[in-house]
């Protein structure tokens, strides 16, 4: 694993290169406009990018660039996004980091159902600091497969994709009783899909069953239960088309996790029912507009629950939960947080829930 006792003081201002998971700077671009302000405001040197996300290019041929663009590369630190199997020469980008430090953040929750790859493991033993947005387990596993450092970091919403959200709520004439966005995993019941995925059908299915005008988004339901996929950066509008949204998450033994739902559904200015997981002392209050169960028939209750409130009683709680996430949930904040851990001249943000995550 990497020395992590490497810091750069207020004095330097180091070099960050971006390795992304996306193909493009067009799909993830908060997060280089992230790194950008901070390198404008003297925080950090110089940003560059390498995308090694798996699109239309063959993957020897992705490997191979990625490798000898980050060997010619001379900036000081390398923050790398959730690379997994994506470059498989993992001895050549050993070589080609050449000790440099690493902040690797992992995106996704693991565990029963997911293999770590081999290439993982050598990006786990690479890294000066894993940020996972899951704790225990996921930190034990994350460790005995190579990391040394691993924190806790929250799912942030991206700022420029969001923009139009982010800069003013909107109540608008919500269509939906309530919504819910995901994918079912689920194709034999406890046997199949992921830990939660049992859960989250029966959620679903009981809403459903339950509540007039419930909308769904996301591949894998039943013939009728939903619209289908909706891109990404599309979100909004289907989050903004429903009264309050509701989510049961997978993995949700997990501590402290919450999909990047969360972030998105408060910057879209909507109250939403979720899943309690373990630890949890970050999370938004519920007069912020977050409701969280530990069972899906608690989760199943509320959403009815709150779905019976008046317009202005829900509109009131979008609002809270727009105007609490705005800014403090954005990739601003997490790539913020991130580089503080090795850059003096990088303030930690200081808010909640910021200074609610555990420190080493």
């Amino acid at each position: 694993m990497q020395n992590t006792s490497i810091r750069y003081g207020r004095r330097v201002l180091p070099s960050v290169l971006l390795i992304s998971n996306q193909t493009s700077t067009a799909r993830c671009p908060g997060v280089v406009a992230a790194l950008q302000e901070l390198s404008a405001s003297s925080e950090i040197g110089d940003v560059s990018v390498i995308h090694a996300g798996v699109g239309r290019e063959p993957a020897g041929i992705r490997a191979e660039r990625v490798v000898r663009e980050v060997r010619a590369s001379s900036a000081d630190i390398l923050l790398v996004l959730s690379l997994k199997d994506a470059v498989s020469d993992m001895p050549g980008m050993a070589r080609a980091i050449a000790g440099r430090p690493v902040l690797y953040w992992e995106g996704d929750p693991w565990g029963r159902g997911k293999r770590v790859s081999d290439a993982m493991h050598a990006w786990m033993e690479l890294s000066a600091i894993v940020f996972s947005v899951g704790g225990e387990p996921q930190s034990g596993l994350l460790r005995r497969v190579g990391a040394g450092d691993v924190r806790l970091i929250v799912h942030t919403y991206d700022h420029v994709l969001f923009a139009e959200a982010e800069r003013s709520f909107d109540w608008g004439a919500p269509s939906a009783s309530a919504g819910f966005v995901g994918s079912n995993l689920m194709r034999a019941p406890l046997i199949s899909g992921l830990p939660g995925s049992w859960q989250r059908f029966t959620l679903v299915r009981r809403v459903r069953n339950s509540l007039p005008g419930f909308a769904v988004a996301g591949p894998g339901w039943p013939p009728g239960w939903s619209q289908g996929a909706i891109p990404f950066a599309d979100q909004v509008p289907f989050l903004r088309s429903c009264r309050l949204l509701t989510n049961w998450d997978h993995y949700p033994a997990t501590r402290d996790y919450t999909s990047d739902r969360l972030a998105i559904t408060m910057i879209a200015g909507r109250a939403q029912v979720s899943t309690l997981h373990p630890g949890m002392a970050w999370i938004p209050a519920e007069d912020q507009g977050v409701f969280t169960e530990a069972t899906v028939t608690a989760a199943v209750d509320r959403t009815i629950e709150l779905a019976a409130l008046p317009d202005a009683t829900l509109r009131d709680l979008g609002e809270s939960a727009h105007a609490w996430a705005r800014f403090r949930m954005s990739h601003r904040n997490a790539y913020r947080y991130m580089l503080s851990s090795l850059v003096d001249s990088v303030a930690a943000p200081t808010q909640e829930p910021w200074n609610r995550l555990p420190t080493p």
